[in-house]
């Protein structure tokens, strides 16, 4: 019985000083969002995300995170976006890690590859740069945290280009 005891205090303690990182990616305060471009061109989707019109945040707390040398909390993560066009996956991009302070923050567009990847859909010729083909796209933008537990809600973008 003691041996019982001790082990569940064991597991309570080292449970205890899990190291844990929570939060979520949204677009515009939504997780999942729908849009009709106005234009095909990815230059001036790029254009609606500069401007604010769709603000991209990323909120995370942290848990028992070691502190860095200047005594703060610091999580690395790794971005994601992966393209759908009309179901079948076009391009999933993956960035170096990237340090970050527990928070509430915007993020660019830049964070996520979304427009290079929608903009090199098609070989563009001088005439055509930047269009994106008709069709249906899901944009799934991730973070994931690396060397501690937790996740990130990701935010999944439906867009339409007509």
């Amino acid at each position: 019985m003691k041996k019982i005891i001790t082990l569940a205090m064991l597991l309570l303690a080292f449970t205890g000083f899990a190291q844990i990182v929570q939060g979520e990616i949204t677009i515009k305060e939504q997780s999942k969002m729908e849009l009709t471009a106005k234009s095909n061109k990815a230059v001036n989707l790029f254009a609606d995300f500069r401007e604010n019109k769709f603000p991209i945040h990323f909120v995370f707390t942290a848990s028992d995170v070691p502190l860095n040398s200047d005594k703060k909390e610091v999580v690395q993560f790794v971005f994601s976006t992966t393209v759908k066009k009309d179901g079948k996956t076009m391009g999933t991009i993956k960035r170096s890690p990237m340090p970050f302070f527990p928070g509430d923050m915007l993020m660019p567009i830049e964070t996520f590859d979304v427009i290079s990847v929608l903009s090199n859909i098609q070989t563009n010729t001088p005439e055509t740069v930047s269009e994106i083909p008709k069709g249906n796209y899901e944009i799934i933008l991730e973070a994931k945290p690396i060397g501690v537990k937790g996740q990130i809600t990701s935010t999944t973008l439906f867009l339409k280009v007509n």
